[in-house]
Parts: C-alpha cells; structure tokens; sequence
C-alpha cells in the first residue's frame, strides 16, 4: 500500500506543479490581452481624433463629400474596435473557464487520493484483523 500511495502523492505533486505552470501562463495571457485592449482604445483614440480633424476641415471647406467619407471612416474604425474587444472578451472567457478546469481537475486529484488513502488505511484494518 505504502508504494500506491508514494505514487499518488507524487501524481499529485506533479499536477500541482503542472497546473501552477498553467496558472502562471493565464496570469500571462491576461495581462496581454489587457494591454492588447488598452493599446486598442488608444489607437481607435488616435485614429478617430484624426479623422474628426479631417471631417472637420473639410466641413470648412464645404466639402460635404470628403466629410461624409471621415464619417464613414470613423464609424468603421468603432466598428473594428467592437469586434476586437468582442474577440478580447471571448479569449478572457476561455482563459476563465480553463482556470475554473484546472481548479477543479486540482480538487478531483485531491480528493482521488484521500480515498485511496482511506481505502488503503481500511485495508490494512481489515488485514491486522484477520491476521
């Protein structure tokens, strides 16, 4: 039983470190789509300043044309910005739902070797018993 159990303990062990591995690769992730939706916002910033700059000069110069051209061009780069944050958020909750994986796969593993503890433990019981 002692080597069963040498085992499992080590099979624990080695989740733990495989999922605090994974952990740390989310931890990662997640930082990097922070900064990819921050770096987002900011270039649909930029971009959206600019072209309202542009829509409005040639609003001065009466140019009904180009304006509505900026306007389109605006409306488009909040359109791109929506999918991708859409496409960040979708990622997030991929990244969220594995986490709550690894965490339970984590407790299953835990609760494997208490059992198998328990059964090992009665075992051993039952063979001093009958010896």
């Amino acid at each position: 039983y002692g080597g069963s159990s040498t085992f499992c303990r080590f099979s624990l062990a080695m989740a733990e470190q495989c999922l605090r591995g994974e952990e740390l690769r989310a931890r990662h992730q997640a930082a990097l789509l922070k900064l990819r939706r921050k770096a987002l916002r900011e270039k649909a910033r930029v971009e959206l300043a600019w072209l309202g700059y542009q829509k409005c000069c040639l609003e001065n110069l009466q140019d009904s044309k180009g304006a509505s051209a900026m306007a389109a061009k605006q409306h488009k780069i909040l359109v791109e910005l929506k999918q991708e944050q859409a496409e960040i958020q979708h990622l997030q909750n991929i990244y969220r739902a594995a986490r709550q994986e690894r965490k339970l796969l984590l407790k299953q593993q835990r609760e494997i070797l208490m059992m198998q503890r328990s059964t090992a433990q009665l075992q051993e019981k039952l063979h001093h018993l009958a010896g």
